[in-house]
């Protein structure tokens, strides 16, 4: 079964997916195949009055390609460039996917 849940995920990044080169903060870089996540709204309760949205970026990263730390970053072929500021976990049922909440590095 995880051969055919691997295939699965490897469809998906290949369809769906774009080419990145993750740098960690320690160590060589590697290539790599990404994918975003719609916009995740999250809610901010400040009071019991209000509950401001904050906007949230995860990226998704095939466990067999890296394993992803708080600190790394992921670059893209247009330039883009996206820092790991949240623990990196793997939410998929068959752990074959690393979720990283990142953000922007702007210029």
């Amino acid at each position: 079964m995880k051969e055919l849940d691997r295939q699965v995920v490897d469809a998906e990044f290949e369809e769906l997916g774009d080419a990145a080169t993750y740098s960690p903060a320690v160590g060589e870089d590697a290539s790599c195949q990404i994918r975003f996540a719609t916009d995740e709204d999250i809610g901010v309760s400040i009071s019991e009055f209000s509950s401001p949205v904050a906007r949230s970026t995860l990226l998704f990263v095939r466990a067999w390609e890296l394993s992803p730390a708080v600190g790394g970053v992921f670059s893209l072929e247009s330039g883009d460039r996206y820092k790991v500021v949240g623990e990196p976990r793997l939410t998929d049922p068959a752990r074959l996917v690393w979720s990283c909440k990142v953000d922007v590095i702007h210029g």
